[in-house]
């Protein structure tokens, strides 16, 4: 096609501004060199510019709101609109094509299923073959101008004789030779099954010998194989062609090559049941994996085991090496664990560093422990990435399961259960799941909720225990201790629900009530002439380390109206664990605010002898663990003694928790020990019971 003079005129009529944006696109990339593409939004736009034509070639959409383009280009064949029409559609309907080509359209095109190329191609040969038609004007051009347009057709079209035995070829056009490679030479004459090849026992082939029994319309889906023995997936139409009396004498066949569709429909099917990272089964296929795991240990009496396995130490590879180290991590695992398992059992992904492995035939349920060491040995091995050596472990979950079941997927959660008791144990290891686990979990999750219920209206109190000088017999202060009286259960442990409230964050709120309260306590206590010293408040890891601790206190303090050196703040060794550098940076904050500093439960942990000279602390606090012992087992009495003379020597005061014999006090104050804890002096009582009893301790 020669450029024309002036730039060739396009309108698409078209009532989606995103399929204007996209055919706009697509006409940038076709091979037309000259153009200018205008816009009709509705179907009365489209109207008025076919009853007034100022355009070289009218593109029309099939769909128009309520309209339909057919009728557009039924308006232009009746009104003798000499420039060429091509219809645009986004759904497959059998005679669609037909249907526009009969009615004058040169061209059907399939939304999705055309590129700028042939975009192009298609207009180009609409319009070279409009110039002829124009000459010879419009009379007896009808069979003519469909001849050509199933030329030009995108979709490839046969047409066979319905009067002939077995429905010779009589025509094919260009696509049909360009999606089968076939010449059309090489085809007239046939059936067109030969592109079957081999595959005639399709379901689809079935259903054209009905309609062709019938004389009726019919819309399959077949393999079909090229002339060079490729196969493709061939979306074919086919549909009756009567005479003037009603009489079929043809078919006419339409089909498109839509193998790179089935490919992506293949390639999304897959991606729903797998985990596109590792390629192994996600939690939609496991769940079916593990009913078949279910049936088949009912039926013929075997046991199931379900092991969940959860990496430990994954997150901090993602946080400082990124994600993608961290992938090849997890894409390496799940290698080794599928080499160390059977043929028939599964292994699946269920997000992030948790997998999860079915064994749906075991004779007996102890030969899952050989699989689950096999994978902490396998997964336990080096990493190596280039420079990069990693070491990874694993926590198993194992449950067992005679089939009989009726949600499958429990045997998960109970597996996790599992697991999480793993980590608990030291990690790198394999837990049973039991009923009694299971019992315990489910406490902690009643616990979890009533907890929060409380926190609601901090239905909390604090009783207090007094701190006996251990020389004087004064009292010089005390720790406040949080009782939770739940209306229905009665007083709960802190040992029960204080763990919980650490691993779920409650502790945040619940700490900063016992840290408001026990400073406005103490408050109280002053402003009644009622002075015996700092109030000490036992302070969660959890609570420490978040950014605004140290505004909390200050806020606590300045709400109060409490002086710094009357509140003394007592921490665990666990602190140092967690991040020992900025636990020291804090410690030496909270010092410059003025309040005093303990170190709680000192000597059962591991790193507080390597710690202890630096930290900004007044004083320790023995563990009642070894107080308890204190006079029966030399070896308890050794390690206070020890306690007692090294924190005198790093000049701190020493308090002694759970003195409750005259036994245990008289072998502190030998001992040199600084202050007294314990029923031998003072239960835990409550605020309003606190101000009597040291009333009546100066008293005396």
């Amino acid at each position: 096609m020669s450029q024309p003079a002036r730039p060739l005129r396009l309108l698409l009529i078209e009532d989606d501004e995103d399929d204007f944006l996209a055919v706009r696109s697509l006409l940038r990339e076709s091979e037309i060199p000259n153009y200018v593409l205008d816009w009709a939004n509705s179907y009365e736009r489209g109207l008025n510019a076919i009853d007034n034509p100022s355009h070289d070639l009218y593109l029309i959409d099939y769909r128009l709101g309520d309209e339909s383009g057919l009728d557009l280009i039924r308006h232009a064949a009746d009104h003798n609109l000499a420039q060429p029409l091509i219809l645009l559609s986004s759904v497959q309907e059998v005679d669609l094509g037909v249907q526009a080509i009969t009615l004058g359209a040169s061209d059907h095109l399939l939304k999705g299923e055309f590129d700028g190329r042939q975009l192009g191609r298609s207009i180009r040969y609409a319009l070279e073959r409009t110039r002829p038609c124009r000459a010879r004007g419009r009379s007896n051009t009808r069979a003519a101008l469909l001849q050509r347009c199933l030329e030009a057709s995108y979709n490839g079209v046969m047409i066979a004789d319905a009067q002939s035995d077995d429905y010779p070829i009589i025509y094919v056009n260009p696509a049909f030779e360009r999606i089968t490679g076939y010449s059309a030479s090489e085809v007239l004459g046939r059936n067109v099954r030969f592109l079957q090849g081999r595959q005639t026992q399709q379901p689809g082939i079935e259903a054209i010998r009905r309609a062709l029994a019938r004389q009726r319309e019919a819309h399959v889906v077949l393999r079909n194989f090229r002339k060079d023995g490729s196969a493709f997936w061939n979306d074919l139409y086919i549909a009756p062609v009567p005479d003037e009396h009603g009489v079929v004498t043809h078919y006419i066949g339409v089909q498109n090559d839509i193998s790179e569709r089935k490919r992506f429909e293949s390639e999304l099917a897959y991606n729903a049941s797998h985990d596109v990272l590792t390629g192994l089964p996600n939690r939609s296929l496991l769940e079916d994996r593990l009913q078949q795991g279910c049936q088949i240990a009912r039926r013929y009496v075997r046991e199931l085991a379900v092991m969940l396995i959860d990496l430990d130490g994954f997150k901090p590879i993602n946080d400082t090496l990124g994600h993608a180290v961290g992938d090849k991590v997890l894409v390496e695992v799940a290698q080794r664990m599928a080499d160390e398992i059977r043929p028939g059992d599964t292994l699946a992904r269920l997000g992030g560093d948790e997998f999860v492995v079915v064994l749906p035939d075991l004779a007996h349920g102890e030969d899952a422990l050989l699989v689950a060491e096999r994978l902490i040995r396998s997964i336990a091995r080096p990493y190596h990435f280039n420079e990069l050596h990693l070491h990874v472990t694993a926590s198993i979950g194992i449950t067992l399961s005679d089939g009989d079941i009726e949600q499958p997927m429990k045997l998960i959660q109970e597996a996790d259960l599992a697991m999480y008791q793993a980590k608990q144990h030291g990690r790198n290891n394999y837990q049973w799941y039991t009923e009694h686990l299971n019992q315990e979990v489910s406490e902690r999750m009643t616990l979890r909720n009533e907890l929060q219920k409380s926190i609601g209206s901090m239905n909390f109190e604090l009783h207090y225990q007094p701190q006996i000088d251990a020389r004087r017999g004064a009292v010089i202060g005390s720790e406040a201790l949080l009782r939770w009286m739940h209306p229905e259960r009665g007083l709960i442990s802190p040992l029960r629900f204080i763990p919980v409230a650490e691993d779920t964050g409650q502790i945040i709120p619940i700490s900063q009530w016992v840290l408001d309260t026990a400073c406005r306590h103490n408050r109280d206590l002053l402003d009644r002439n009622c002075v015996h010293g700092p109030i000490s408040v036992n302070i969660s890891a959890v609570h420490f380390l978040r950014d605004n601790f140290v505004a909390t206190v200050q806020r606590a303090l300045d709400n109060s109206g409490l002086p710094a050196h009357l509140l003394e703040l007592e921490i665990t060794e666990s602190v140092l664990l967690k991040d020992a550098e900025r636990a020291i940076r804090l410690l030496h904050e909270l010092k410059e605010l003025g309040v005093g500093l303990a170190l709680d439960d000192f000597g059962t942990g591991y790193s507080s002898l390597s710690y202890l000279k630096d930290l900004p602390i007044d004083k320790v606090k023995i563990d009642r663990s070894f107080i308890e012992d204190l006079i029966r087992d030399p070896r308890d009495a050794a390690i206070t003694q020890g306690i007692i003379s090294m924190a005198h020597h790093l000049e701190l005061q020493v308090v002694a928790e759970g003195v409750e014999t005259l036994e245990q006090a008289d072998f502190l104050s030998r001992s040199q020990c600084d202050v007294f804890q314990g029923h031998l002096y003072a239960r835990p009582m409550p605020f309003a019971e606190l101000e009597a009893y040291l009333r009546q301790r100066q008293s005396v």
